[in-house]
């Protein structure tokens, strides 16, 4: 719901209303700033980046709190492979550039590095990262080795 009301809402297939949650704020759980997106694990999990508060909150299909994820910059988007892996685009903060972050399921840093300022990103079955760059109207490409 982003830019204005700071909450989530989960929708039927048929577009019925199931349940909301979440506030505006930059506090405990549930409040958010700017809930830019959102990835829904295999597992049901509910991870809402939350862009301008620096973090990704981890949540239940019903809104219930699990966990959260900090020490990261703004979250532009967040995807997970096959094997549990999280990779996330970070936005600029604290005088580094935007990042690229491979994490474990617990929000653990596996790998970082500085890229591009990616909007959206995408993994393949080959772990090879594809970044949305906005600025550039690009994509950009890693390729995995190993």
């Amino acid at each position: 719901d982003g830019y204005r009301n700071a909450r989530i809402h989960r929708f039927s297939v048929d577009g019925n209303l199931i349940n909301s949650w979440g506030e505006p704020g930059n506090g405990g759980p549930g409040q958010f700033q700017l809930p830019h997106s959102l990835l829904i694990a295999p597992d049901g999990k509910v991870y809402v980046c939350d862009r301008a508060n620096r973090r990704i909150q981890i949540f239940s299909a019903e809104g219930d709190y699990f966990s959260m994820w900090t020490g990261m910059g703004g979250p532009n988007n967040l995807v997970i492979d096959s094997n549990g892996v999280f990779y996330l685009a970070e936005q600029e903060a604290d005088g580094e550039g935007p990042m690229v972050s491979i994490r474990d399921g617990d929000g653990s840093i596996m790998a970082r590095w500085e890229t591009r300022h990616a909007h959206g990103l995408w993994v393949d079955s080959s772990g090879d990262i594809y970044l949305g760059l906005t600025t550039s109207k690009s994509v950009d490409k890693w390729v995995r080795k190993g």
